[in-house]
């Protein structure tokens, strides 16, 4: 068993303007229909989120859904936290913002690369202390932040805002071009995964 979800992570914007972002965000998402104005739907392991509304469907691409579906609640995140694509958090490869190189995880057996994760799950666990979180290329050797290092399948974004939107189709293209609009253009990352 379990849920769908898909997360869309905010990577730039700071702690203390992720709740203000998000409340205009979810204000666009009400008044578009897409979302119910209250938080009356329960989310996964944690409170109350936000309900489908009535224009789901808008946004949504259902063609390999069957009939009928319901999509779950919205859950929106507004601290620092390390997204994860749950039961999928599994990445081959990050891509350094310096020289643009693959750092593998995994080789052509899929067997894990000694060493190779290594220092993304001490950043990782820099992150969730609350530290500047900087990751060392293999291949260039410059320091950047873990939040810059793009290219891991999905699975793992890091940020102070996210939108979790549970047991939804996927998002459509047009609708996730609104929504980084809306973020005021910051880069964004879409997480999927199950839990």
């Amino acid at each position: 068993m379990g849920d769908y979800f898909q997360t869309v992570v905010d990577r730039d914007v700071t702690e203390a303007d992720a709740a203000p972002l998000a409340a205009r965000v979810v204000a666009w998402l009400v008044a578009e229909g897409v979302i119910g104005p209250d938080r009356t739907e329960p989310v996964l392991g944690r409170g109350p989120g936000y309900p489908p509304g009535p224009r789901i469907r808008e946004v949504v691409d259902s063609s390999g859904w069957s009939e009928p579906w319901q999509g779950g609640a919205l859950h929106v995140d507004v601290t620092r936290t390390v997204f994860d694509a749950g039961q999928w958090a599994d990445p081959s490869s990050a891509r350094c913002p310096r020289c643009e190189r693959e750092t593998e995880f995994h080789d052509e057996a899929w067997q894990e690369i000694p060493g190779g994760w290594a220092p993304f799950s001490e950043a990782i666990e820099d992150w969730e202390a609350g530290a500047e979180a900087l990751v060392r290329c293999a291949h260039c050797d410059a320091s950047s932040p873990l939040v810059d290092w793009s290219g891991m399948g999905h699975c793992f974004a890091f940020g102070a805002l996210g939108f979790t939107f549970w047991g939804w189709p996927d998002l459509t293209p047009a609708f996730l071009a609104e929504f980084d609009r809306r973020l005021d253009g910051h880069r964004t990352v879409l997480v999927s995964g199950k839990i």
